[in-house]
């Protein structure tokens, strides 16, 4: 079978609040090294491992160095745009020196950022100032001209479809551009994704997008904006389009973390059902929890570039992991008594070497796990496994060990809160 963890190089767009920063030894009680390289080194290491409180730490540490401030703001500005407080990203990041050696590694996020905040025209403004290209610009035009909407006044229940694939990849009946029509959910995407053609019989104009990938694939991306898409009682105008020459020939619409994440959002996979109910809404937030067991574990995550969900794992002994999470692994093969399975996991054959995995089960890119895997203090046994050549990450500079997808993920109902960056995963289902 195929699988459709989409992933962009570039893209964004979702909001949240404001504030200035400010910082000083006195208020955070900082200890300055006598070695500010050894101290940079621990704080950008630290930071690639995913620790990210305690890059932080080491950080606001690094701001009171001189020489090395603006790399601690570098880190302070990535951390809260991983974060989602994105108006104090934009603060810390005019505390950056323009000379800084790595100022231009910051430029795609700085328009995420801004997308994310819909200022499409400062997003637009500034891909300009820094001379990005014409095909990012040309993108970033299209969504001033013609901004995000969302209206969502109550809470929604939207049964999974009975397409072919609603086992492995949940669909659901939609509405776009006033076609009814069936859509699959895959957190590894943004918005809304479809072959070149679909889009064109959808009545949907496309650009250039650059070069992205799916799955494995190289692909020639094409953007451009869906007038309308419903779900449930959720209605969307001005929805961003991604086209993948990669999808050519098929029909598939999919709609990714980037529709998910303007919602309180729930797939829950037992009872087969997607809710949605206003993302800020704690009355609407209640009531869309009482739906659930009240059997939860709560896992933070963070959302790297427009669309990347990550969050902590363990596969067998090996901890501290960071996996994205993208419920588009649509890997299908028998196991040894016939029955039909669908891969949990994937990585790179070198991080399996690193875990002492057999190089011929990796080879095979098909094989089942003598590990545990585990999501934060979630644990599962007995999944199959399959090989990736795609090196996830790094996200924003922090690495990431694997993909975990949706044979994991459909043992549960899974809320996403996206305002506190936190899953809420209810473990039995409520009749």
């Amino acid at each position: 079978m195929n699988w459709f963890g989409i992933h962009f190089r570039y893209f964004s767009l979702f909001f949240v609040v404001p504030l200035l920063i400010g910082f000083s030894s006195a208020q955070a009680g900082l200890n300055t090294q006598e070695d500010p390289a050894a101290l940079k080194a621990e704080a950008w290491e630290t930071w690639e491992k995913g620790e990210i409180e305690e890059a932080g730490k080491l950080a606001k540490e690094l701001v009171q160095i001189k020489s090395e401030a603006s790399s601690g703001y570098h880190l302070l500005f990535l951390k809260n745009f991983l974060e989602g407080n994105y108006r104090e990203a934009l603060q810390i990041y005019k505390e950056i020196d323009p000379e800084y050696a790595e100022y231009g590694e910051l430029d795609t996020t700085v328009v995420n950022t801004y997308v994310f905040l819909k200022r499409y025209a400062e997003a637009e403004q500034f891909a300009r100032s820094r001379n990005m290209e014409e095909y990012r610009i040309a993108s970033l035009k299209q969504l001033r001209e013609h901004p995000l909407k969302v209206r969502l006044d109550t809470l929604t229940v939207i049964p999974f479809a009975k397409g072919s694939m609603h086992e492995y990849f949940p669909d659901f009946e939609v509405e776009l551009n006033g076609e009814k029509l069936v859509a699959n959910v895959d957190t590894g995407g943004a918005f809304l994704h479809m072959a070149p053609e679909r889009a064109e019989e959808l009545g949907i104009e496309l650009i250039p997008f650059g070069k992205g990938l799916q799955a494995d694939t190289e692909t020639d991306l094409y953007q451009g904006i869906a007038e309308s898409f419903i779900l449930g009682e959720a209605i969307l105008e001005n929805v961003p389009v991604v086209a993948l020459d990669s999808l050519k020939g098929q029909k598939y619409v999919i709609f990714g973390t980037s529709i998910l994440s303007q919602f309180f959002s729930t797939l829950d996979y037992p009872n087969k059902r997607l809710i949605l109910s206003p993302r800020d809404d704690a009355e609407f937030q209640e009531e869309h929890l009482a739906l659930l067991s009240p059997d939860r574990v709560e896992i933070p995550f963070y959302l790297a570039q427009s669309h990347k969900m990550f969050a902590r794992g363990a596969l067998g002994e090996h901890e501290n992991l960071n996996f994205f999470i993208d419920s588009g692994l649509v890997y299908i093969r028998s196991d040894e008594k016939g029955e039909r399975r669908q891969a949990a996991f994937t990585a790179t054959p070198s991080m399996y070497e690193q875990w002492g995995y057999d190089a011929e089960d990796v080879k095979r890119k098909w094989f089942k796990s003598r590990h545990s895997l585990a999501l934060g203090s979630l644990k599962q046994e007995g999944h199959y496994f399959t090989t990736s050549e795609l090196d996830f990450g790094p996200y924003e500079g922090v690495k990431i060990h694997g993909l975990l997808s949706h044979a994991f993920l459909k043992k549960y109902a899974w809320t996403i809160d996206f305002s506190k960056r936190r899953y809420i995963f209810s473990s039995q289902p409520k009749d």
